[in-house]
Parts: C-alpha cells; structure tokens; sequence
C-alpha cells in the first residue's frame, strides 16, 4: 500500500514537471480558467459568424484543390487549411485558403477534386464558410 502511495506522489510530480510555470499553482489555474473562457468565447462568435454566414451569404460551390493539416485541434477534430476554386453565381471562379475545422468523421468527404457547398459574405468574397 505505501509503496503505491509512493508511486501516485512520483506520478503527480511528473505530471506538475509538465506542466508550464504560468499554468501550475492556483494562479496558473486561474489563467489557464481565463484563457480557455476567451477560446470558449471566440468559438461561439465564430459558430454565431459562421451561422449568419450560411442564413445570409451567397450560395455556391468550391473545388478542393489542396488539403493541409495545421497541427491544431479542436475537441479532437483538425484545423485544415483548404485551397479552394470558388464559383458564386455566374462570376469566374476565384482561388482562396480557407480554414476550419473537419469533423474526423467528414476528412474523407475533403479530398482534392472533391466539391462542396460554400457560402460567401457578399461584403468581402475572401470570407466562406464550407459546407
């Protein structure tokens, strides 16, 4: 029993070890609290954007050119970069980079040559949102 004991304390300091100084303690806890409340805030303006976007923005469609992934996650889901061929309306098809989050479940439906469903702010056609 004591030699589990001993273990669990090895195991806390490994975990305290891995952590940055500006996160450990009960300030760090406090920042840490504040700076994932700033990420929670900025998601939901982004889905708000995003929702305003597909309610009010212009249909068309975008050819997959290129896929990259960032590196980055969210809720276990990457953050892809996608060079796309966008086509509004009867405008020529413009390129642009475009990044979001892909459900791991949908990577497969992202594949270059693959086409998908946009919607573009008519105030700034650099703005889309997939799908």
């Amino acid at each position: 029993m004591l030699g589990m004991i001993k273990d669990m304390l090895k195991l806390k300091k490994q975990a305290d070890r891995l952590l940055p100084p500006e996160q450990r303690g009960l300030r760090g806890a406090m920042r840490g609290a504040r700076e994932g409340a700033a990420q929670a805030t900025q998601m939901l303006s982004d889905l708000a954007d995003a929702a305003a976007l597909r309610a009010n923005g212009r249909p068309g469609t975008a050819t997959i050119t290129a896929i990259r992934e960032t590196g980055l996650t969210i809720n276990e889901n990457p953050v892809i970069d996608l060079d796309l061929q966008v086509t509004v309306g009867g405008s020529p098809p413009y390129a642009l980079t475009h990044r979001q989050t892909i459900s791991r479940l949908h990577l497969g439906n992202f594949q270059p040559g693959a086409t998908v469903a946009v919607h573009v702010d008519p105030a700034d056609p650099a703005v889309v949102v997939v799908g």
